[in-house]
């Protein structure tokens, strides 16, 4: 077995680490952990100094009708069912304005068949009119599969389109985790692998930038979590088109929707799951595996919390996320307090824990 010492000592001196020696960080946490988040929090002072960056942006649900019932999803609901929403196009851009002096803005739905497709090229085309100095972020690669499927036109044509009409980036979700055995158990309808894979290149190669994400604590392993990595890197190498990695953990609302609990193996670690070390470990193996191949890791102060953010900013990490986030997010259990922060309150953390804020556009 590789010694965790050794691969460590090479990663400082920039030779990439495979996923089987990934694996074996994972594998020797906690035990060499001071020395992992070392490592890491050095590789990332060499690539951004001591620079944290955030982006000042409001995300908006325009719908949270999905033809999919992934039961860990927080967000969705069926047609008819209370709570069930879809924005009208100006009252996207109300929301909009009640966020003054955002640089971004990102919008996200469900998969809702209803929707036709003018119903998307007008949305952005007036976010476009109305706020030209706004980058759009909006979609993920399933929506963008099934406005296609609905509209008979090709993932291609679908973003062409778009990027016509405003779009500058795409957000990854649906990424969940790249491994189709697991995807069967947690998200069995949607996308497959390879389909999330050919959609991500395709965007990339027509020049629409977007972000990677990974979702763990579920029923995922060390090996998973280095294949995921492994795919998204070498789809990095290829096109450069990921502009961040976040590493998105299963909450506690997931998890009891999810029934969680049932699906476990017996004799799992207990302490894989959702706890604040492994917040931090993650951050830390992503730094080290992706070094500067993508070389902004997010530490989303609205998803692990700001106190695991600010820990995972000394361990590798070095962007906080987005400013605002939609109350519609949150299905069933109650929201949390904070939905939003300013730039302000960001800047004085990021100061506060010596290191240099910046503002940072997609």
């Amino acid at each position: 077995m590789l010694d965790p010492k050794v691969i460590l000592k090479s990663s400082l001196e920039g030779r990439e680490i495979s996923s089987i020696e990934a694996i074996i960080l994972m594998q020797s946490y906690p035990a060499f952990a001071q020395e992992i988040h070392e490592t890491a929090n050095l590789i990332n002072k060499r690539i951004h100094r001591d620079v944290v960056s955030f982006t000042h942006s409001n995300n908006i649900g325009y719908t949270n009708i999905c033809r999919y019932s992934c039961r860990y999803c927080s967000f969705y609901r069926k047609k008819k069912e209370q709570g069930s929403f879809t924005l009208g196009i100006d009252d996207v851009l109300k929301k909009i304005a009640e966020t003054p002096g955002i640089n971004e803005v990102c919008i996200y739905g469900g998969v809702n068949t209803a929707l036709p497709f003018n119903y998307y090229t007008d949305m952005l085309a007036k976010i476009t009119k109305n706020f030209p100095a706004l980058s759009i972020r909006a979609f993920s690669p399933l929506e963008i599969f099934f406005i296609g499927k609905k509209s008979r036109q090709t993932v291609a044509e679908v973003l062409k389109k778009f990027k016509e009409h405003g779009l500058a980036s795409l957000h990854g979700a649906d990424a969940d985790i790249l491994n189709d055995k697991l995807r069967k158990k947690i998200c069995p309808d949607k996308i497959k692998t390879a389909e999330w894979i050919d959609i991500i290149k395709t965007t990339h190669n027509l020049g629409i930038k977007t972000s990677a994400m990974m979702l763990f604590g579920h029923l995922e392993n060390e090996i998973h979590i280095a294949e995921h990595m492994e795919i998204l890197r070498d789809i990095q190498k290829k096109t450069q088109g990921f502009t961040e990695f976040t590493p998105m953990p299963f909450g506690e609302h997931e998890k009891k929707l999810f029934m969680l609990e049932k699906l476990l193996k017996r004799g799992r670690r207990e302490d894989y799951f959702g706890g604040e070390g492994q917040i931090v470990k993650i951050a830390a193996i992503s730094r080290i595996f992706f070094g500067e191949t993508i070389k902004n890791i997010q530490a989303n102060w609205f998803r692990v919390g700001l106190d695991n953010a600010v820990k995972s900013l000394h361990s590798g990490a070095n962007d906080l996320g987005e400013t605002h986030f939609d109350r519609t997010a949150i299905k069933n259990l109650k929201p949390r307090a904070e939905m939003s922060i300013s730039p302000a309150k960001l800047k004085r953390v990021i100061i506060k824990i010596g290191k240099t804020p910046r503002l940072r556009k997609h």
